[in-house]
């Protein structure tokens, strides 16, 4: 770390801006020392247990849960763009199917972005009538990219169903049982906010310029691209799926703990205990697996966790959300390519919910360098 006297206040800094302050937010509360999550207030636990991603999804944009009136509307919003423009499909003709699913769902993004109503307009009115458009188009967008990946061409909404249900319908092509249904929508309940984490950041500084909603959300899936932030839910599962068995997670977690190996899946530049969303996520997982005949791979995540946890606890070190979301995409047939466009359409609540609070009387995010030229 650095500290510097120059135009700017006293402040220190690293490559990675660890511990750097840039503005102040209502929007979620993060204790990494206590384990504590919450979303304008309301511990994530608790917010799992009794909401819906669409009440969740309100919270986090608008400050407080909302009545019965104000849901009916809000989701009636949601089901209202559930359809984005066919010319985003219609790119599908032309992108290979071994692209990664989060580069085809980017690309879609971006061609329907271009058929926003007003886009031209980026007041901050305008700007208030678009989370409900992103979030719903996203979905089928989102849907749409994990069935090319096996040639298959994308299907229509199912308006009977909630947003969490219909995604899945979409991206199956089969309607999700309740346990499934329930188990998905809380794994996006749970990742719907996190922050000013990179992906976020990037969205903050590109709706500071003067940039459409949109926009900010295409800079927020760009970031969570790479390997570093997004992909970690695919590379801790496909670690997790070359295990046999308990006994194989043991051996290899010893062998690559004496490498000094950093795991997928375990860590948190935030948390230094157990990530309170794997806590609400765990149950969930093992009862999916449970059902699907795949016990096996419950008990060998929990070796595997065992031993890490084990060996590095003492360092801040425990399993994390990307650890174990996988183990409920998989049961429910999404392919582990895959796994960061879930994440991302949850979270993207969160980087807009960070936009709108920034865009009253936030200034254009520009920060300067320090020259270390003599």
């Amino acid at each position: 770390m650095r500290a510097y006297t120059g135009h700017y206040e006293l402040q220190t800094y690293g490559r990675g801006l660890e511990n750097l302050v840039v503005t102040d937010t209502r929007v979620a509360e993060i204790d990494g020392n206590r384990g504590r999550l919450l979303y304008r207030g309301y511990p994530v636990e608790q917010l799992a247990e009794a909401c819906s991603f669409e009440e969740v999804a309100y919270l986090v944009l608008h400050g407080e849960l909302p009545g019965r009136d104000e849901a009916a509307a809000w989701t009636e919003e949601l089901k209202r763009w559930r359809k984005p423009p066919a010319e985003a499909f219609a790119a599908l003709a032309r992108i290979p199917s071994n692209a990664h699913p989060l580069a085809i769902y980017r690309t879609m993004l971006t061609i329907a972005a271009c058929h926003i109503p007003e886009a031209e307009r980026t007041d901050l009115e305008a700007q208030w009538r678009r989370p409900a458009r992103i979030l719903s188009w996203s979905a089928a967008l989102a849907a749409g990219a994990i069935r090319h990946l096996h040639g298959e061409q994308p299907l229509p909404a199912r308006d009977e169903l909630g947003f969490a249900a219909n995604f899945l319908a979409q991206a199956l092509g089969r309607e999700p049982d309740e346990d499934q249904a329930r188990a998905f929508e809380v794994s996006m309940i749970v990742q719907a906010e996190h922050g000013l984490h990179a992906a976020a950041f990037a969205a903050l500084i590109v709706i500071s310029t003067g940039a459409d909603l949109g926009s900010a959300v295409l800079a927020g899936m760009g970031a969570l691209s790479g390997i570093r932030h997004g992909g970690a839910n695919q590379l801790a599962f496909e670690n997790l799926a070359r295990l046999h068995d308990p006994g194989h997670a043991r051996r290899w977690a010893r062998e690559k703990l004496a490498q000094r190996y950093r795991f997928p899946g375990f860590g948190h530049r935030i948390y230094k205990c157990p990530d309170p969303r794997v806590r609400v996520l765990e149950p969930y997982a093992k009862r999916l697996l449970e059902t699907n005949d795949l016990s096996d791979r419950w008990h060998t995540y929990a070796a595997l966790r065992e031993e890490v946890e084990g060996a590095l606890s003492e360092k801040g070190i425990y399993a994390n959300v990307d650890g174990i979301t996988g183990l409920i995409y998989h049961p429910l047939g999404l392919p582990a390519s895959a796994f960061p466009i879930p994440f991302c359409l949850a979270i993207e609540t969160g980087w807009m919910a960070h936009c709108l609070e920034y865009l009253p009387s936030g200034k254009m995010i520009e920060p300067g360098a320090v020259c270390l030229l003599d």
